[in-house]
């Protein structure tokens, strides 16, 4: 049952909110905004209320794929495998052309139905920087990325830091890894081309979930 139950959370982890929303409204977001499949470039395309509820039904792929192995009496190996599984599915979903989201939402519901205590501190730097962006006139946009990945580093040295190295610790290592994957590799060919420093493509990517096309300007910053 723990295989089929995985791959079933990989493909429920492939259905892209984002994208199916956005098509109900007649937009693509692959060709418009930021090109991404997630909430925030839903936000800037549709609004806030459309945006938000994409973004909480892609966490609940997390979440629901941990929850319901506990419920079924899975071992937490297969608990934490399905979860992962769902994060996968969001950044490499098949209904998709395995060319996805960036998977933040998706992350906190796993983090968040395998360990609340650490999910809530690992909410620290997320929050930390949504305040900041509101109060700065100018909106920064490098923040909440940068928060973002900062949740995924907080959430697994949270749980070393209370129980030593855990199978729950090392899961979260394995979704900041995917998640990093999926930051440096998607459309990498074509910011390469432009030729841009390889560094200087790498770090925009890890850091700021930003392409050299978008730091040119010639794709919008969701």
């Amino acid at each position: 049952m723990g295989p089929g139950f995985i791959l079933l959370s990989y493909l429920g982890g492939s259905v892209s909110f984002p994208a199916v929303l956005a098509r109900a409204r007649g937009i693509d977001l692959r060709r418009t905004g930021s090109r991404k499949l997630g909430g925030s470039n839903l936000i800037r395309q549709a609004g806030a209320p459309l945006g938000i509820t994409a973004g909480v039904l892609d966490g609940l792929k997390g979440l629901a794929a941990v929850l319901l192995a506990r419920w079924l009496g899975l071992p937490l190996e297969i608990q934490l495998a399905a979860g992962i599984a769902a994060v996968a599915g969001q950044l490499w979903p098949i209904f998709h052309g395995f060319d996805g989201g960036r998977a933040n939402a998706t992350g906190w519901g796993f983090c968040v139905g395998v360990d609340g205590v650490a999910s809530l501190i690992m909410a620290v730097p997320v929050v930390s920087a949504l305040v900041l962006r509101a109060a700065i006139p100018v909106h920064p946009t490098r923040l909440l990325p940068v928060g973002a990945l900062a949740s995924f580093v907080v959430w697994p040295a949270v749980i070393w830091e209370q129980e030593g190295t855990t199978m729950q610790g090392v899961a979260g290592l394995v979704v900041l890894a995917l998640i990093l994957l999926r930051r440096l590799s998607a459309g990498l060919g074509a910011d390469r081309a432009l030729g841009a420093p390889l560094w200087r493509i790498l770090a925009n990517r890890a850091l700021f979930d930003r392409s050299e096309l978008q730091e040119r300007g010639a794709v919008s910053i969701s």
